[in-house]
C-alpha cells in the first residue's frame, strides 16, 4: 500500500463493451485475450494449476426455463432474489438431461464423494498422527501456525479470548455472493459459503466479522446444522457454536449477512464525485488492508489464511463491476419496470489473503494495453470515473512497460490474466495493491496537461510500487503484520526499478537517497522505533497493526535491501556500481541479488513467509552467510554510527556504535551490525571501493591519509549513500576537508563529490548535532557548498531544504536566518526578481532559475530531470523566505492567469505558466497575504477538474500567513468542499508552512476541533488513527518542552479507545529533540549566520 517493463501491444481503442454484446464477447474466440476464462491458455486451472469443485456454468443459460419456477416463495415472501435462494438452485445444464440420466449421475456422484471422503479421512488421520507430509508440487497454502496447536486453552474455541484466530479450523475456499444497491441507504446483502479444513475436533468456528448483521450461520450438509453466533466486538470476531463436532476433515460453513455501504474510507464503502455538468455520482469500492475485509464479509481476516475466492456480484445493470479476476459470465435480470440488475460471475482467484480481495461497482471509462507476459497475454487497463477519460494514458503506458520488466528482473511471471488500475475519488491511502485490481487515489494515477515533472514522477513511482506488490505481498505474503516490511520494503525498493523501466530518462534512482534515507534514519533513531521484523505477539490490536505502516517498514526496508544489493554486486562487471540499479539489461541472470529473489519467490509462491525464509533463500545463492549478516538489521531496532578516526600516523580506523536521538551508546560486540562500507578518497575520487566492518572496531586500518599539500586529503565513507547508517569524522578537520571537496571540480569538469554524497554529509552532520554527538558548524559549512553546485544537482538540495525550513521555525534569530538564505544561499540561483532578464544588485549576470518558461540561458540539453525538479524548489523557497522580487513576480503571474473567472490555472497558456512552476507560483503568491489572491485560490480549487490542479490549489491556501486566513483555511478543511482524504493534509500543511504564527494557531484549533475532524474523517477507528496522525504531525514541530504536557492532554481525550501509544510517544520525542537542539546549538548557529551576513 502506498508513503512509493517493456513492449506493450497497444489496441487501437479502449476496451469497452455494450451491455448487449457482453455475453457474446466473453465467449468469442477473437476476444480470448480479454476473456481468459474461455478456452485459451488463460483458464484459471491452467494458470494456477487448481482442482476446484466449482463451476460458473450456471450463468451461461437461464436455468428457470428448465426448472419451471420463476419465483421461490418463503412464508409468502418472494425469496427468489435472496443470495441464499440462489445457492439452492441447481445449475441450468442439469435440466438438459432426462430424469433417468440425472438419477444415474447423482448415484455415481454420491459413490465418488463417499470414496473421496473415506480416502480424505484416512489421509487426514495419517497427517495428524504422523506429522505434516510433503507439500504439493503446484501451489500449497500451509496451515497457519499449525504447530501452535496443542494446549487445552488453545483448543477451547467456544470460549476463545485471543486477538489472533485459532488454527484448528482454516479456510480453503470462499464462495461469495454480494448484492449491492446504489440507492436509498445503499444496502448490501450477502452470503458466503466457506470450505473449511478441520484439523482438530471442535464444535465451534472462530472468524472475523464486524459492523454487519449475521442473519444465519449453518453447516452445509450434516443436517444443515444451525449455529449459535456470539460476537466478540472488541476483537471483531464471531464464535459460531454447533451442537456437535464439525465434520472432519472438511466442512462447509454458510453465513448470510447484511449491512449498509460504509461512509468512511475502509471496508466496502461509498465514494462520491461530481461530473462536469454538476451532477452527483456514487461508486462503491473496497479498502481492506489491514483488517477491513471483515467489514465486507465474514472471513478469516489474517494474511496467513490464504484461500481461493469464487465471487459473484449483483449490481444495478447500468454499472460496471470490477474484481480481482476477469468475469466468466454476466447475465441480466429484469425484476420490474424500473429495476434491472446484472449478475457478474468471476473466475476463481489464486490462493490469496483476504486483505487483497477487491470489488468495485460504478461508472467508469478505461483504456487498455495488451502486454505479452511469461504466462501469456495480460490485459492491462486503467480506469477512472467518466470525466477522467483523458487522464488515463500515461499510467497505462507506464504499467504496460513495468510488468514485463519485473518479470525479466525476477524470473517469475505475473500469474493473473489481467491487471486493472483504478482511480478512486475518495481514497485514504496513496494506493492499494489488491491482486489484479489495484486502487489509487486520483493524484497517484491520473495525469493531465497540468501535471508537472514531480506529478508524473509520483504517478510512475506509485504505479510501480503497487505493481511490485503483485509479487512481493500478493504472490508471497508475510505471515503476519509484524513483518510488513517483507511486503512494503520490497515494493518501496522495486518502485524505482519499475519506474526506471517505464521512463528511463527520468533518473528515478538519483533521488532514492533523499526520498527514503533521511526520513527512515530519523524515524529509526527514536526510542519508539522498532525492528524490521517484530514479535507477532505485539501485533495484538488493529490500532497496533495500523501504526506499523511507517518509515521503518517502508523506507528502511527498501534501504536495507538496496544496501545488500549494492554489496552483492560490488564486483559485478556486467552491472558496475553505481549504475547497477538501472533496469535495462539487469536481470536475475546478471544479478545475484535478483537471482536470490527469484529463488525466494519460487519457493514460497501462494504462501506466507518470515524474514528467515528470505535470508535462507538468499543464502543458497549469495557467496556469504546471509542470515548471519542480516540478523541485526532484521531483528534489532535502530542502526549504527560509523566513526572514522585518525591515529597519530594518519591511519584510518573504523568504529561502530548504536545511534539515536538521545546520543551514541557504547558498542556491545554481541549486538554489533555487519556493515558493508563503500568509500572514495581524495586520491581516487571516482573509484568506488568497498570494505566491511564486523564487530565494534576494524581489525586493521582502512588506509593512510597523506599529509595535505594544497587541498587537504580526505576519505568519504558510505559513498553513493548505499548504507543504512550515519558517519562521524574525527577530527573536525575532516569535515572541513569534505566541505571543500563538495565545492571542487574533478578532472573531467564535474563536481568532485557526487550530489548524493553531499546530501548524505548534510543529513549526517545535522543529525549528529541534533543527537549531541557533534557541533552544528559542519552542517552550516556544508550548506555553503550548495551555492556552487550545478543547476541539475537536485539531490543535495532535497536533503538540505527540510532542515533549512526547520531552522526557520526553530531559531530565535530567524530573521537573520531568513535573510542569509534569501540573499546568500539562493543568490546565485535567481535572476533579478525571478522574472527573467537583467542583473542582480551586484551587477553579476545570473544564469540559472526564473519563472520565465522561455528562458534559454540554460541549454535545453542541460535541463535534465534534476534541473526541472530543482528550479521550482529554489523559486518556492525564495518566495517563502520573503524574496520580494519572487513574491511580486509570482503574484503578477498569478493574477494574470487567463480563462473564465474562477477557472483552473491549467487553462492559462503554457508560455505563461508551465506545469513545473505552478506550485511555486501559487505558494509564493499566497505568501503576499492578499485577500484577492486567497479568494482566487479558493475559487480555482472549487472550479478545478484535474486532480493534481485541485490538490495544488488547496495546499496553496495554507501558505497565507495572516491569522484570519489561517483560521479560514483550517475551517475550510472541515467543509464539504474538501474531501475527507485531503483534510488532514491541509491541516498539517498549514502548521508547517503558514508562517511563524501558524503552528500555535493550528494546535489551538486542533484542540478545539478534533471532534469535528474525527466526524469529518468518518468517526470510526480508522478516522481516529488519522486524527492521531494529524496531531503527531503538528505537535512534532514544537520545540518547547512544556508542550509535552499539552500533547499528553490531547491524547488523553481518546484514552480507553485503544489508540496506539506510538503517536504520542513519537510526538514527545520530537519535541524533546527540538528543545535539546535549541539548547545546544541555537547560540552557535545564530553567531555563525550573523558572521556570514557581515562577511557577505
Amino acid at each position: 500500500m502506498a508513503d512509493n517493463e517493456r513492449t506493450p501491444v497497444r489496441p487501437s481503442h479502449a476496451f469497452t463493451l455494450s451491455e448487449e454484446e457482453e455475453l457474446h464477447h466473453l465467449h468469442d474466440p477473437e476476444h480470448a485475450a480479454l476473456s481468459p476464462g474461455s478456452s485459451s491458455a488463460h483458464r484459471p486451472q491452467n494458470v494456477f494449476n487448481l482442482d476446484l469443485e466449482y463451476s460458473d456454468d450456471d450463468a451461461l443459460l437461464d436455468w428457470e426455463q428448465y426448472a419451471g419456477m420463476n419465483r421461490m416463495r418463503c412464508c409468502g415472501i418472494d425469496c427468489s432474489r435472496s443470495p441464499f435462494a440462489r445457492c439452492l438452485r441447481p445449475p441450468q445444464w442439469w435440466y438438459t438431461y432426462t430424469k433417468r440420466q440425472r438419477r444415474c449421475m447423482v448415484g455415481t456422484l454420491a459413490g465418488v464423494v463417499a470414496l473421496v471422503a473415506v480416502l480424505a479421512a484416512l489421509i487426514a488421520l495419517a497427517a495428524v498422527r504422523g506429522g505434516r507430509g510433503p507439500t504439493d508440487t503446484s501451489w500449497h497454502t500451509g496451515d497457519p501456525s499449525a504447530d501452535a496447536l496443542g494446549t487445552a486453552e488453545e483448543l477451547a474455541l467456544c470460549s476463545w479470548g485471543r486477538y489472533r484466530l485459532p488454527t484448528t479450523v482454516v479456510p480453503q475456499q470462499y464462495n461469495l455472493t454480494l448484492e449491492v444497491s446504489m440507492e436509498g441507504e445503499y444496502p448490501v446483502e450477502g452470503m458466503v459459503a466457506i470450505d473449511l479444513k478441520v484439523l482438530q475436533a471442535t464444535q465451534c468456528v472462530v472468524l472475523h466479522a464486524a459492523d454487519m448483521e449475521i442473519v444465519e450461520a449453518r453447516l452445509a450438509g450434516a443436517g444443515n446444522a444451525v449455529g449459535k453466533v456470539k460476537a466478540r466486538e472488541a476483537e471483531q470476531q464471531l464464535i459460531i457454536a454447533f451442537d456437535a463436532d464439525l465434520p472432519q476433515p472438511a466442512a462447509a460453513l454458510l453465513l448470510t449477512f447484511r449491512y449498509k455501504l460504509k461512509e468512511g474510507l475502509s471496508g466496502f464503502y461509498r465514494s462520491t464525485y461530481k461530473l462536469a455538468d454538476g451532477s452527483a455520482r456514487s461508486l462503491a469500492t473496497t479498502q481492506f488492508e489491514a483488517n477491513a475485509a471483515r467489514l465486507a464479509f465474514p472471513c478469516f481476516d489474517e494474511p496467513a489464511f490464504k484461500a481461493v475466492f469464487n465471487t459473484e456480484i449483483i449490481a444495478p445493470a447500468h454499472l460496471e463491476v470490477l474484481y480481482n479476476m476477469p468475469p466468466s459470465a454476466i447475465h441480466s435480470h429484469a425484476h420490474n419496470v424500473d429495476e434491472h440488475t446484472r449478475t457478474w460471475h468471476f473466475q476463481p482467484t489464486p490462493p490469496m489473503s483476504t486483505y487483497l480481495v477487491c470489488f468495485i461497482v460504478g461508472e467508469f471509462a478505461s483504456t487498455s494495453r495488451l502486454v505479452e507476459s511469461g504466462s501469456g497475454t495480460v490485459n492491462v487497463s486503467v480506469w477512472g470515473t467518466p470525466d477522467r477519460v483523458n487522464n488515463l494514458e500515461y499510467a497505462a503506458d507506464t504499467a504496460a512497460a513495468i510488468l514485463p520488466a519485473f518479470e525479466a528482473a525476477l524470473g517469475v511471471s505475473y500469474p493473473l490474466p489481467k491487471l486493472d488500475l483504478v482511480a478512486i475519488p475518495d481514497f485514504s491511502a496513496g494506493a492499494m495493491e489488491n491482486w489484479g485490481l489495484i486502487t489509487y487515489r486520483e493524484t497517484a494515477l491520473l495525469a493531465s496537461n497540468s501535471s508537472s515533472t514531480l506529478d508524473l514522477r509520483y504517478v510512475a513511482i506509485v504505479v510501480a510500487h503497487e505493481m511490485a506488490h503483485q509479487w512481493f505481498g500478493n504472490l508471497v505474503t508475510m505471515e503476519f503484520w509484524g513483518e510488513l516490511w517483507l511486503n512494503e520494503g520490497f515494493a518501496s525498493y522495486f518502485e524505482y526499478l519499475g519506474a526506471t523501466a517505464a521512463h528511463p530518462d527520468n533518473s528515478y534512482w538519483s533521488t532514492f537517497y533523499s526520498d527514503n534515507l533521511p526520513a527512515a534514519l530519523y524515524f529509526d533513531s527514536k526510542e519508539s522505533s522498532h525492528p524490521l521484523s517484530m514479535d507477532h505477539d505485539l501485533m495484538n490490536s488493529t490500532n497496533r497493526i495500523e501504526s506499523v505502516f511507517d518509515a521503518v517498514m517502508y523506507q528502511k526496508g527498501a534501504s536495507v535491501l538496496r544496501m545488500l544489493r549494492a554489496w552483492t554486486n560490488r564486483a559485478n562487471r556486467k552491472a558496475p556500481l553505481p549504475t547497477h540499479e538501472t533496469v535495462p539489461g539487469t536481470t536475475y541472470e546478471q544479478d545475484a541479488f535478483l537471482l536470490a529473489l527469484k529463488q525466494y519467490l519460487q519457493q514460497h509462491s501462494y504462501n506466507n513467509t518470515h524474514a528467515s525464509d528470505l535470508w535462507n533463500a538468499a543464502n543458497a545463492t549469495l557467496p556469504f552467510d546471509v542470515p548471519a549478516a542480516m540478523v541485526q538489521w532484521t531483528y534489532q531496532a535502530g542502526y549504527p554510527l560509523v566513526s572514522l578516526t585518525l591515529d597519530d600516523r594518519r591511519r584510518v580506523w573504523l568504529h561502530q556504535a548504536p545511534f539515536s536521538l538521545r546520543g551514541v551508546s557504547a558498542c556491545d560486540p554481541s549486538r554489533a551490525w555487519w556493515i558493508p562500507i563503500s568509500y572514495v578518497t581524495s586520491d581516487k575520487p571516482q573509484q568506488l571501493q568497498w570494505t566491511e566492518l564486523r564487530g565494534c572496531q576494524s581489525a586493521k586500518p582502512l588506509l593512510t591519509l597523506k599529509e595535505g599539500v594544497g587541498a587537504a586529503s580526505w576519505v568519504k565513507l558510505n559513498a553513493q549513500q548505499y548504507g543504512f547508517y550515519r558517519v562521524q569524522y574525527e577530527p573536525l578537520d575532516l569535515w572541513a576537508a569534505l566541505a571543500d571537496a563538495a565545492t571542487a571540480k574533478g578532472a573531467g569538469g564535474g563536481m568532485l563529490l557526487s550530489g548524493s554524497d553531499l546530501a548524505g554529509l548534510i543529513d549526517d552532520s545535522y543529525s549528529l548535532a541534533e543527537a549531541g554527538a557533534g557541533p552544528i558548524t559542519p552542517f552550516l559549512n556544508l550548506l555553503t557548498a550548495l551555492q556552487v553546485r550545478p543547476p541539475q544537482d537536485y539531490e543535495p538540495w532535497a536533503a538540505a531544504l527540510p532542515y533549512i525550513f526547520k531552522l526557520q521555525r526553530l531559531l530565535p534569530c530567524y530573521t537573520d536566518w531568513q535573510a542569509w538564505v534569501r540573499d546568500g544561499l539562493l543568490h546565485s540561483y535567481l535572476r533579478q526578481g525571478a522574472a527573467g532578464g537583467g542583473r542582480n544588485a551586484s551587477g553579476s549576470a545570473q544564469l540559472l532559475f526564473s519563472f520565465n518558461a522561455a528562458d534559454t540561458s540554460v541549454p535545453a540539453e542541460q535541463r535534465t530531470v534534476g534541473y526541472r525538479l530543482l528550479r521550482p524548489a529554489i523559486l518556492r523557497t525564495a518566495g517563502l523566505f520573503a524574496d520580494t522580487g519572487v513574491k511580486a513576480a509570482a503574484a503578477n503571474l498569478f493574477t494574470q492567469l487567463e480563462g473564465p473567472e474562477g477557472a483552473a490555472a491549467s487553462q492559462a497558456p503554457p508560455n505563461t505558466l508551465d506545469a513545473d512552476i505552478r506550485d511555486a507560483v501559487y505558494q509564493s503568491a499566497a505568501r503576499t497575504d492578499l485577500f484577492e489572491v486567497y479568494q482566487q485560490l479558493e475559487d480555482m480549487y472549487k472550479a478545478a477538474t484535474e486532480a493534481d490542479e485541485k490538490e495544488r490549489t488547496l495546499l496553496a491556501l495554507g501558505y497565507s500567513p495572516g491569522g484570519s486566513r489561517i483560521q479560514a483555511t483550517l475551517q475550510f478543511a472541515l467543509s464539504d468542499d474538501v474531501r475527507a482524504q485531503d483534510a488532514r493534509l491541509v491541516i498539517v500543511n498549514v502548521a508547517r508552512n503558514g508562517g511563524h504564527s501558524a503552528l500555535d494557531l493550528t494546535w489551538t484549533w486542533l484542540q478545539q476541533n478534533h471532534g469535528a475532524l474525527l466526524a469529518k474523517l468518518g468517526g470510526d477507528a480508522e478516522a481516529l488513527r488519522r486524527v492521531a496522525q494529524v496531531a503527531e504531525g503538528v505537535a512534532s514541530l514544537f520545540s518547547d518542552a512544556a508542550r509535552q504536557q499539552q500533547v499528553d492532554a490531547f491524547f488523553a481525550n481518546y484514552k480507553g479507545k485503544e489508540l496506539d501509544l506510538g503517536y504520542a510517544a513519537r510526538s514527545k520525542e520530537s519535541i524533546a529533540a527540538n528543545a535539546a537542539w535549541l539548547a545546544k546549538h541555537s547560540a552557535d548557529a545564530c553567531a555563525w549566520v550573523r558572521a556570514q551576513r557581515k562577511s557577505g
